[in-house]
């Protein structure tokens, strides 16, 4: 039998950390999604699958209401478990698992499997935890730029002052958050992996390791190759960087996500308005409608700028729809510029090569 704990859900009609059999967290999640869906408002908690003896199976994100891709438990928890490559001594487990979800889902909350459109927020970030959330990413030389961590970021806020409480111990997980903060993660990362973590601590780690370029470690952490590549995509990478590293992941774990964020790095446009069966987040959405644009397909790109509530992306077709009026304007009136009049053709033209810039400036930012 599996059962179901969730986490930093802020609508009281999910209660946190309470033992639910997973067909009663199935009834939770689809009614909750639909009750906020039709409120039009989202809200999102961390759920945990485990077994009869508490081992944990699987763990997630669930968001419900308008910004949710499934309709319950049961279609996230199923179409991510297919989606996990496992070693083969390890795919009798995963058979195991999802025969398990199918005995345990009642036969009316299977239907209805095909993903609704989410409108994704623009603050979106896949799968964080409410630790990772208070993390902030800089471009801090060599990686990860922490500015609170645990009650130790307390102490290291005011370290003076605390001198004296200080032990031993909580001295070298000190002094290995301030070189993390320096960009040097490699000894938080060796007494974190020396330690029993808590969860908070294995995405922790994780967040670490893909700093370091230890990719394949942060995947064996997790089992999750969609959430790996998820945050590699997200990285504050050079472009090319990036896309190096997205193409080693692929290569040996290869996902639809994966094949969308590298396609978008190509721009490769035509791929990525072919692509609808991925995890959105909102640069995804976004890649999409800038897709969308340069093929010259306006009303796809409305569509698409519609299921995120990043007001920039609006932004982005309207401006290039005014900076595209402008040029055809701009080129009508150079049809009727007298050839004659140089100085006349002339300023249209320049006036035609800025917009143009401006154009590609639409284009070509993120």
């Amino acid at each position: 039998m599996l059962f179901v704990r969730f986490t930093d859900v802020p609508d009281t009609r999910i209660q946190n950390y309470e033992r639910l059999t997973f067909a009663d967290a199935i009834v939770a999640t689809h009614d909750l999604h639909q009750l906020l869906s039709e409120e039009g408002t989202n809200c999102s908690g961390e759920f945990r699958l485990f077994d009869q003896k508490d081992e944990l199976l699987y763990r997630g994100t669930f968001t419900f209401g308008t910004g949710g891709t499934y309709p319950n438990l049961y279609h996230q928890v199923k179409d991510r478990v297919q989606r996990i490559r496992t070693k083969k001594e390890d795919n009798s487990k995963k058979m195991w698992l999802l025969d398990e979800i199918e005995s345990e889902t009642p036969d009316d909350y299977k239907r209805s499997s095909a993903k609704s459109n989410p409108i994704v927020s623009s603050t979106y970030q896949s799968r964080l935890t409410r630790l990772q959330r208070r993390l902030i990413y800089g471009a801090a030389t060599a990686g990860i730029l922490f500015t609170s961590l645990f009650t130790a970021a307390q102490w290291f806020i005011d370290k003076e002052a605390h001198a004296e409480q200080v032990t031993g111990v909580e001295q070298t997980w000190l002094d290995a958050y301030e070189q993390a903060l320096q960009g040097e993660e490699s000894s938080l990362i060796a007494l974190l992996e020396r330690k029993d973590r808590s969860e908070e601590e294995d995405a922790l780690l994780v967040d670490l390791y893909l700093a370091e370029g230890e990719d394949q470690k942060a995947l064996e952490l997790t089992d999750d190759p969609i959430l790996i590549e998820t945050k590699l995509a997200e990285l504050d990478l050079s472009d090319q960087e990036k896309l190096e590293r997205l193409r080693d992941f692929q290569a040996s774990h290869p996902t639809d996500e994966g094949a969308f964020d590298i396609a978008t790095l190509e721009r490769d446009h035509e791929i990525v308005t072919k692509m609808d069966d991925v995890e959105w987040t909102a640069p995804r959405v976004s890649a999409k409608v800038t897709a969308y644009i340069f093929l010259e397909d306006i009303e796809s790109a409305n569509d698409w700028a519609s299921k995120t509530n990043d007001p920039t992306v609006q932004a982005k077709i309207d401006k290039y729809q005014d900076v595209t009026a402008t040029i055809d304007g701009l080129n009508e009136k150079l049809k009727k510029t007298s050839s004659k009049d140089t100085a006349a053709r002339e300023k249209v033209q320049a006036a035609i090569a800025a917009e143009e810039i401006d154009l590609e400036t639409i284009l070509y930012s993120d």
